[in-house]
């Protein structure tokens, strides 16, 4: 049985991202495990008011808010074993740790919005999940809720690595519907369609015996997180994967310095998967 990690921080956001994967898992067999991770010492120490006795009385109300959403949650969907606890440290590491200490297969996390910004943008946690993980996170936009898989989207950069992350995908959650891998260009169409024509062979293979049905686009780009967007609206996805196999393309999509837009508007969840290596 696969494992579903979630790591919360008891928002409403956050909760939207559980009823997502609950979907997940319950379409899958998937067992869930919820994870909240506090810093004890950081608290204590910014907030001087904030007395060890306190904190206490702080970390039990935690603990009691963890019981509170895995019942909820086993209460929707009675089907899936729900488990959670809190722990102590930084959330990049202590997710990191947890997911290989547990063999999850998958994290899911919801992406943050941020008031007054025309972008939607990823959180910098999730951002320093995506990064440290060592399996494949599924970042949640703060509107989507309801999980569904008909119609996926794969961003190809012509990389071999490619190949055996979309094996990976369709062997993670069953092969969907229809699959469209797509790539964005600046110039040079004609160059582009070939690349696309000898890539498609490989990537066909995939599907092959299978029920999927593969779709492949080509379509200029003046500015990815726009493009993508376009794309997914057209194309009428219902989730992305990618791969930073590209560093420079990863970069242009998310930035340690200023947490970039990863659509124009929220859009659908981001499955990143792990390139070979990493």
């Amino acid at each position: 049985m696969k494992t579903l990690l979630i790591p919360t921080d008891f928002s409403q956001h956050a909760y939207s991202a559980c009823l997502y994967a609950a979907g997940m898992a319950a379409g899958h067999g998937w067992k869930i495990h919820l994870l909240h991770v506090y810093q004890s010492y950081y608290a204590v120490s910014a907030y001087p008011g904030v007395t060890g006795a306190a904190w206490v009385e702080i970390k039990d109300a935690t603990d009691k808010q963890m019981a509170e959403l895995v019942e909820k949650l086993k209460k929707q969907f009675p089907a899936i074993s729900i488990s959670g606890e809190n722990r102590e440290g930084s959330m990049a590491d202590t997710v990191a740790d947890f997911a290989s200490e547990k063999d999850v297969n998958l994290i899911a996390m919801g992406t943050q919005g941020a008031t007054g910004l025309k972008y939607a943008v990823l959180g910098s946690n999730t951002f320093a999940v995506i990064l440290k993980s060592p399996v494949p996170v599924v970042a949640i936009p703060a509107r989507i809720s309801a999980f569904r898989m008909d119609r996926v989207g794969f961003a190809v950069n012509y990389h071999a690595a490619e190949i055996a992350a979309l094996e990976d995908f369709t062997t993670l959650v069953d092969r969907p519907t229809a699959i469209t891998l797509f790539h964005l260009y600046e110039k040079g169409k004609q160059e582009e369609t070939k690349k696309m024509q000898k890539w498609a062979k490989r990537f066909e293979k995939i599907s092959a015996g299978s029920d999927s049905e593969l779709h492949f686009k080509l379509a200029i780009s003046r500015n990815l997180p726009i493009s993508i967007n376009r794309m997914v609206a057209r194309e009428q996805l219902d989730v992305l994967v990618m791969t930073p196999i590209d560093k420079p393309f990863f970069k242009r999509m998310f930035s340690k310095q200023l947490i970039k837009a990863i659509a124009h508007k929220p859009s659908v969840p981001v499955f990143f998967m792990k390139a070979a290596g990493e």
